[in-house]
């Protein structure tokens, strides 16, 4: 067996960036840029305005000057002419600013009488309530750089710059495979010692939210010669092939003499950690293959700690861990040396509390959870109030 350290390094010493695509903005959440970005225009593009209120030039109201309205301008809807000495345009939110204005006061703090405004604004200052252009971006400075995680914010960003479309790198394609003569589909009449198939629909549903577009899922009987024949065809169609239960060395588990009849290149086999001990990683033909356990929490918990980051560094990720802080703990806890433990945890992100229920086939805990806390290796007691690793899920 390895460390969880170790096999997690291996993963992605081997995982390769994907090619890259292009994509129109609009489906570009969740994807990583390829290549870095430049601004092609100025952005604000002109001085605009940050308020409703009254374009003026400054001097008139520190000279005391009366100041009358000869015009308006909205937004998209400029005042061609130019702004003298006396003048002043009722302007609104977004507008470019008049030519010969140098200053916006708020609606709020002007007086409008017989035409003429009175300026009320105490704490006045010359150039106020101005969005000078280039102020957000200068043309063709860096707008965003590569390996960026486009998020809705970024979207809005590119469309602002006028942009429809984006170089990012590809996501995988991801084929699960379920054995088991045990289970059956939900929803069925359950017989006599059955169970409903579940992770199944977890790996999928964990894969969309990581943003995996195409998945395709198999289900294959404990039988060798058919678990050879979904995996001969998850080579052909996926990147990252998930294989869940029938790793072990039973007599009805089939995938571990499947991948080595086709010589799948075995990285490790087993690593020290609970749950999930009976973990395989390996490769073949630039495909990476993940044999996971059978147990359905034991699935989710190696998906977060080896799926996630090995999706995330085929994807261009810089970061490819989950998000990771240090809590102190609510509670004791206790375990033997050796192997590395991933606890279900709560945390309202001030404290972190291990769930019961942290057996490998109990998922009513992971349904509570909003974590996953390491304790390490080495690690065989824990008071409260000390300081642990908590991975957020």
């Amino acid at each position: 067996m390895i460390s969880a350290t170790e096999a997690q390094k291996k993963i992605l010493e081997l995982v390769s960036i994907a090619g890259v695509e292009t994509k129109n903005i609009s489906d570009a959440l969740g994807r990583v840029l390829s290549k870095n970005i430049f601004s092609p225009l100025y952005l604000p593009p002109f001085d605009q305005s940050a308020m409703d209120g009254y374009a003026i030039v400054a001097d008139d109201y520190l000279n005391k000057k009366a100041i009358r309205i000869i015009g308006e301008a909205s937004a998209g809807k400029n005042y061609n002419g130019r702004i003298k000495s006396g003048h002043a345009i009722r302007i609104f939110t977004g507008s470019e600013i008049p030519k010969g204005a140098d200053t916006v006061v708020m609606q709020e703090k002007i007086s409008v009488h017989e035409n003429e405004i009175t300026i009320l604004d105490e704490n006045f200052k010359s150039g106020q309530n101005i969005r000078k252009r280039g102020s957000q971006i200068k043309k063709r400075d860096l707008a965003l750089e590569k390996e960026t995680l486009i998020t809705p914010a970024g979207i809005g960003f590119l469309a602002s710059m006028g942009m429809k479309s984006v170089s990012v790198y590809n996501k995988p394609r991801v084929t699960i495979i379920v054995t088991g003569n045990e289970l059956q589909k939900p929803g069925e009449n359950l017989s006599p010692g059955k169970i409903f198939e579940s992770n199944a629909i977890t790996l999928s549903t964990a894969l969309r939210k990581e943003g995996i577009e195409s998945i395709n899922v198999l289900h294959v009987k404990d039988d060798e010669t058919k678990t050879r024949n979904a995996f001969l065809k998850a080579m052909k169609i996926a990147d990252i092939i998930l294989l869940s239960g029938g790793i072990s060395v039973g007599d009805y588990d089939f995938v571990g003499r499947v991948l080595k009849a086709e010589k799948v290149k075995e990285i490790f086999y087993k690593v020290k950690q609970k749950p999930g001990k009976p973990l395989y990683f390996g490769t073949k033909d630039n495909k990476y293959i993940f044999g996971l356990p059978g147990n359905p929490a034991s699935v989710l918990t190696c998906f977060y700690e080896y799926v996630v980051p090995a999706i995330r560094k085929f994807s261009g990720y810089s970061n490819c861990f989950p998000y990771t802080i240090g809590l102190p703990l609510t509670t004791r806890v206790q375990k033997k040396k050796g192997l590395t433990h991933f606890l279900k945890a709560v945390t309202d992100f001030n404290t972190v509390t291990p769930l019961p229920g942290q057996e490998s086939y109990i998922m009513r805990s992971y349904a509570e959870a909003n974590c996953i806390v390491c304790i390490q290796e080495n690690d065989e007691v824990l008071e409260a109030g000390e300081i642990v690793e908590v991975h957020l899920i």
